[in-house]
């Protein structure tokens, strides 16, 4: 019988030899490549180079690492320990910021136990020579497909520098994170549009996900080729527009650009976007409530009945019996609503 080894990682066909040990976090690095702090970098930063404080800084801002902090202090230590590569913490970042934050409280109260308990931060160590490759493959599984998700840019980011920096195809990025090839194209270009616009509010990412995942759906494809400023009167709309509250109401886009009077106006900039989506839902009832939706569909199936149809109709009282009870009840809705022919 064997036993597996716990300390080696299995990643793109390769078996990687760690070791877990003990390290000062004082002798711990931030890794600007990590998908979390390159977004931190992105949003505020640009090009700038920024320094192991201005990261450590800008990470104990982030709510979610006051919270990691308290869960931490509240366990007595870490559930699972960081990743690192030559001092360099490849995964856990926001561990680290918590751990130095632990051992300056403890340093302000003159604690030297509790110094001395976070001085030292577990860690999972990759040899040296471990490749750029290897390691975002691994971030992958742990965070796209594993316990600990990124948030949805950071996931983006992992996936366009997995496409621009290592060669891969969209279909083996889909692969490697068990997701479809339309998925990872689409946060790729949600990305890059993002970027291209210059919008560094990681929030606002979902609204441009939301959007590209509109604009690629085959039956509006053609209406964007068509008419290109849709686009940028749609990232103006995601920079500056309130109404739009929720990256979900981009889902009503299409509804504004079957209306030609609510798009006209939504794209002469003469409502916003709330408003013209409620332009469009007052022209067209259907879109929005079912009755009229079921009412419209059958107009047109009535509207393209073929000649066949209709001796198909005459020659089956069964099928005229159908058709007679929909008369019968149009008929009379009409007369209780006002409708004369």
């Amino acid at each position: 019988m064997t036993r597996k080894n716990k300390n080696e990682i299995a990643v793109i066909g390769q078996k990687i030899q760690t070791k877990i040990e003990e390290i000062d976090i004082f002798k711990l690095t931030y890794w600007k490549e990590n998908p979390r702090v390159n977004a931190i970098i992105s949003q505020k930063y640009k090009d700038k180079n920024i320094s192991d404080e201005e990261i450590e800084k800008e990470l104990w801002e982030k709510e979610s690492v006051k919270e990691l902090y308290k869960e931490i202090e509240r366990h007595g230590g870490l559930i699972d320990e960081i990743l690192v590569k030559e001092n360099t913490v490849l995964e856990g970042n926001s561990r680290l910021c918590a751990y130095r934050h632990l051992y300056i409280n403890a340093e302000k109260k003159k604690n030297e136990d509790e110094m001395l308990k976070w001085s030292f931060i577990r860690a999972r160590i990759i040899p040296d020579d471990t490749s750029d490759q290897v390691v975002f493959s691994i971030l992958g599984t742990w965070h796209i497909k594993g316990k600990a998700k990124w948030d949805t840019y950071e996931k983006a980011a992992y996936l366009k520098r997995m496409k621009t920096d290592y060669g891969y195809s969209y279909s083996d990025i889909a692969t490697s994170i068990s997701q479809t090839v339309r998925f990872v194209t689409d946060n790729i270009e949600a990305h890059d549009l993002m970027v291209k616009n210059d919008v560094y509010t990681l929030e606002k990412f979902s609204y441009f996900y939301e959007f590209v995942k509109e604009k690629n759906k085959s039956i509006n494809t053609e209406t964007y080729k068509k008419d290109p400023e849709i686009v940028n009167r749609i990232i103006e709309t995601i920079k500056t527009d309130e109404t739009m509250k929720r990256a979900e109401d981009i889902r009503h886009l299409p509804k504004i650009l079957k209306d030609p009077k609510a798009k006209k106006m939504y794209l002469n900039k003469e409502v916003d976007f709330h408003d013209a989506y409620e332009i469009s839902k007052s022209r067209h009832p259907e879109q929005e409530d079912i009755f009229y939706k079921q009412i419209k569909k059958t107009t047109k199936l009535l509207e393209e009945c073929s000649v066949a149809r209709i001796e198909e109709i005459n020659s089956d009282p069964n099928k005229k019996y159908i058709l007679k009870c929909l008369f019968k009840e149009a008929n009379s809705i009409s007369k209780k609503t006002g409708i004369k022919n």
